[in-house]
């Protein structure tokens, strides 16, 4: 790594800006302008507080400044300051809690939690990316999901509850739906409304979520085959994480029959993980149609109607 700048050199290189596509979204974002102009200052204060050396940042994330950082020890890092928002609130207290156990180590945090210095995650390959029969793969990844539900949290746990979260969502979809998808199946809408005010209060257990466990947020790492970043925690159900990781790897609806498929994925899930699969078809069903309206509420509608596409397959395998 060739450091951009570090405390140990005196150097006051203004620290690496954020990659443009980062920065449009963030700039899309009420205070996004504010906090872009501000982001130069942080990342020096941070730098010089926690005495790091700065390289470029990496090229995805969509609302954060993430980048590989050395420390004054020598050892590799990350460094991550988001933009202040609520899928982001939880993160240093969920990665306190899971102290490594399948996710990366949190090393320090701002006081407000926004601003991370991480466990570097080598050689950090995608298990998106990776190569592998798909069940093989999924293996791998409800195995990832299995540590980090495995620990029940205490109840001082500073995270956000599920219900209410969805709750809010299932409010959304039903006022989406006559405004932006009109012609959408009210069957379909409905079932998923009502399973996200429904599903977390009828959960038997409650957990540490990951809450955006996508494939691509599951790096191979040395410690552990597998280590999850970038969680979006909550406290509930677990049933509400599976979702992602089903049909974003070796992507189903490819197939011309997914069902079956399906139904061994969830299968699989539900034989490793303890919960029944018909809810985390359940679930899965839930979050494709809100997602759907989150897709239409920003104009995507292609994307939309694909994972209204997708839910109503997942309606078939969940019975619903």
């Amino acid at each position: 790594m060739s450091p951009i700048s570090g405390a140990d050199t005196g150097a006051e290189a203004a620290p690496p800006p954020l990659p443009k596509g980062v920065a449009r979204n963030v700039q899309a974002i009420d205070g996004g302008s504010a906090w872009l102009e501000g982001l130069p200052r942080t990342l020096s204060e941070l730098r010089d507080r926690w005495e790091l050396d700065l390289d470029e940042p990496f090229a995805g994330g969509s609302c954060s400044w993430a980048g590989p950082v050395r420390t004054a020890a020598h050892e590799h890092a990350v460094l991550k300051v988001s933009f202040p928002h609520r899928e982001a609130e939880g993160e240093a207290e969920a990665l306190r809690f899971w102290d490594g156990a399948g996710a990366v180590r949190l090393l320090r945090a701002t006081e407000d939690g926004f601003g991370l210095l991480l466990e570097a995650c080598e050689p950090g390959d995608k298990l998106r990316d990776a190569a592998g029969e798909p069940e093989d793969l999924l293996t791998a990844g409800l195995e990832v999901l299995a540590r980090l539900w495995g620990e029940e949290p205490e109840a001082d746990l500073r995270l956000e509850r599920l219900g209410a979260v969805t709750a809010d969502w299932a409010r959304l979809v039903r006022e989406r739906r006559p405004r932006l998808r009109p012609d959408a199946d009210p069957h379909l809408v409905d079932t998923a409304a009502d399973l996200l005010e429904s599903l977390p209060r009828t959960a038997e257990r409650t957990v540490v979520l990951h809450g955006d466990f996508n494939p691509g947020n599951i790096l191979a790492a040395r410690r552990d085959p597998w280590l999850a970043i970038d969680p979006k925690p909550m406290l509930g159900d677990p049933g509400y994480d599976l979702w992602p990781l089903i049909m974003q790897l070796d992507p189903p609806l490819r197939l011309i029959d997914p069902r079956p498929t399906l139904r061994r994925r969830f299968g699989l899930a539900a034989e490793m993980l303890g919960e029944p699969a018909e809810r985390l078809a359940a679930w899965s069903v839930a979050r494709a149609v809100e997602s759907a309206f989150d897709r239409f509420n920003v104009g995507d509608y292609p994307a939309g109607d694909a994972e209204l596409e997708q839910a109503a397959v997942l309606a078939d395998v969940a019975g619903l």
